[in-house]
């Protein structure tokens, strides 16, 4: 069995009345935290042309990617990433449809570029002069456990610290019935090996911990954090990586999340 010893050093975060880290762990925490009205995010780090024509997930994606980075005290082109969407862009993906389905076929030329599943990591890896390696990955119910693993299999091969980020926007209203999700949301984590951490940043590691893969079946934990929280974690797939942030703030010390019906990604705090 190999385990990864890992440094939890940045998160970022936005989604129903949560705008970064500090609103997302008061309401994990159950205070109150005022809602801005706000649709979706504006992330400056995209330029304002772009900004326009880019679509919720990609919004979302980029912006809390930005936060995390920030926090962690890391510089963005740095960083390797991975980002998730349990969903894709189910918007454009009932717009296309319903555009080949009928008389006039011509797509937008926009819309179709921003359809892709990597869209995300293309706009943030452009706008932040990244050039190193950037993974979409699409899990549905697997999303959480399927990106932590690659994410940590990469930052112990290549010894590097890396950018793990969970988006997923609202389920287009044809789609619902199927896929229920009715929230914006999204995480970003910065992460790297334990050993590497002193040489990467002086910012206080958030949280030390250790996963490991085990040929045992587990279900998702039980939790009741009510209202949006609650609706997040039980219709949005990436909306999953939320018991992974009470490690984070501490409130608990292990957490096993299913890969497989035989498999799942086990997770402690280290001391």
């Amino acid at each position: 069995m190999t385990e990864f010893a890992f440094e939890v050093l940045g998160v970022g975060a936005w989604g129903p009345r949560f705008r970064n880290w500090a609103d997302l762990q008061a309401m994990l925490a159950g205070k109150p935290v005022e809602d801005d009205g706000s649709k979706g995010p504006k992330p400056e780090v995209i330029p304002a042309n772009e900004r326009r024509r880019a679509p919720l997930p990609v919004r979302l994606a980029v912006e809390t990617s930005s936060q995390a980075c920030s926090h962690a005290g890391l510089e963005p082109k740095d960083l390797a990433c991975v980002f998730v969407s349990g969903l894709g862009d189910t918007q454009l993906t009932d717009y296309m449809c319903k555009v080949l389905a009928g008389e006039n076929k011509a797509l937008s030329p926009t819309k179709f570029h921003n359809s892709v599943h990597n869209a995300a990591a293309g706009y943030w890896t452009i706008s932040t002069d990244c050039m190193s390696a950037a993974n979409s990955v699409a899990g549905y119910a697997e999303s959480v456990p399927l990106t932590i693993m690659e994410a940590l299999v990469q930052a112990q091969a290549e010894q590097r610290a890396l950018l793990l980020t969970f988006y997923d926007a609202p389920t287009s209203p044809i789609l619902r019935p199927l896929l229920k999700n009715e929230h914006p949301f999204a995480v970003s984590i910065v992460i790297s090996p334990s050993k590497l951490k002193k040489e990467l940043t002086q910012v206080e590691s958030l949280a030390t911990m250790q996963a490991s893969v085990v040929q045992t079946s587990s279900a998702w934990p039980e939790r009741n954090w009510g209202a949006e929280l609650q609706a997040c974690y039980e219709q949005n797939p990436v909306a999953r990586i939320l018991p992974f942030i009470d490690l984070i703030m501490g409130t608990e010390q292990h957490l096993a999340m299913p890969l497989s019906a035989e498999t799942s990604l086990n997770i402690q705090v280290r001391n």
